[in-house]
């Protein structure tokens, strides 16, 4: 399953041009200035669709990977997180809790 996480947000980190960042609305520093707008979700195809799954999988992710620019890096440090954390389903990593 983290190879399923793994690729899901690598293309939404690579394909991010129809998303806007919390930081484009904003210019305070707050804790998910670097996190994707979740589109606004009416039915229930379109909140178990896979661009908002990616949104929210890219959301869960440390400060410290979105923070990077670089895919090459970005994508080496992504599975290192992920092998350190080995998630058995996509419901168990988006219900991961960080520790400060």
């Amino acid at each position: 399953m983290c190879v399923y996480i793994m690729e899901m947000v690598y293309y939404i980190k690579v394909n991010n041009k129809g998303l806007k960042q919390n930081l484009a609305i904003h210019d305070y520093e707050t804790r998910h200035r670097s996190d994707f707008q979740t589109q606004f979700c009416r039915t229930d195809i379109f909140k178990k669709s896979v661009i908002n799954l990616e949104t929210k999988l890219y959301n869960k992710l440390p400060n410290y990977l979105k923070n990077l620019e670089n895919l090459k890096p970005f994508k080496k440090q992504l599975k290192a997180f992920l092998l350190q954390q080995t998630f058995y389903l996509v419901d168990e990593y988006l219900s991961y809790v960080q520790a400060p």
